[in-house]
C-alpha cells in the first residue's frame, strides 16, 4: 500500500557553469575588498577576473562543471526511473505567460481609435 500524502522527493539540481563555480569561490573576497558595492558591480568584477584567467585555470574549473555533470546525469537518470521524466519548471512559467501587448499613450490611442473610426466610413 503506498501513502499518497508522502511528497515526491526533488529532483537533482542542475550544476553550476564553470563561471559559477568561480564565482562562488571568489565572491566574499571580492565583496571584502569592495566595501558598498552592489551585488551586480561585484559580479562584473568578478567576471573580468574570470576573463583574465590563465587557460589551465578556467578548464579546471570546466573539468570541475564536467564532473558535476556527470553526477547530475547519473542522479537524473536514478530520479527519472523512479519518478518519471523532470518537467522543466521554466519553460512551463514561458508557456504560462502570453505576451501581452505593450500599453499604448493616450496620444497613440486616440490615433488608433481615430484610425478605427475612419475605416468604419468605408464601409
Amino acid at each position: 500500500m503506498t501513502d499518497n500524502n508522502t511528497k515526491k522527493e526533488a529532483p537533482p539540481k542542475r550544476p553550476q557553469c564553470a563561471f559559477f563555480i568561480y564565482k562562488q569561490e571568489v565572491y566574499q573576497q571580492v565583496k571584502d575588498a569592495n566595501p558598498g558595492k552592489k551585488m551586480t558591480d561585484i559580479t562584473k568584477i568578478i567576471s573580468e577576473q574570470y576573463k583574465q584567467l590563465a587557460k589551465d585555470k578556467i578548464d579546471q574549473y570546466e573539468q570541475k562543471y564536467k564532473d558535476s555533470k556527470a553526477i547530475f546525469e547519473k542522479e537524473k537518470k536514478a530520479y527519472e526511473d523512479v519518478h518519471g521524466k523532470i518537467k522543466n519548471e521554466r519553460k512551463k512559467k514561458k508557456d504560462d505567460t502570453k505576451v501581452t501587448k505593450k500599453p499604448q499613450n493616450k496620444k497613440q490611442k486616440k490615433q488608433a481609435s481615430e484610425e478605427d473610426d475612419s475605416s468604419e466610413d468605408d464601409d
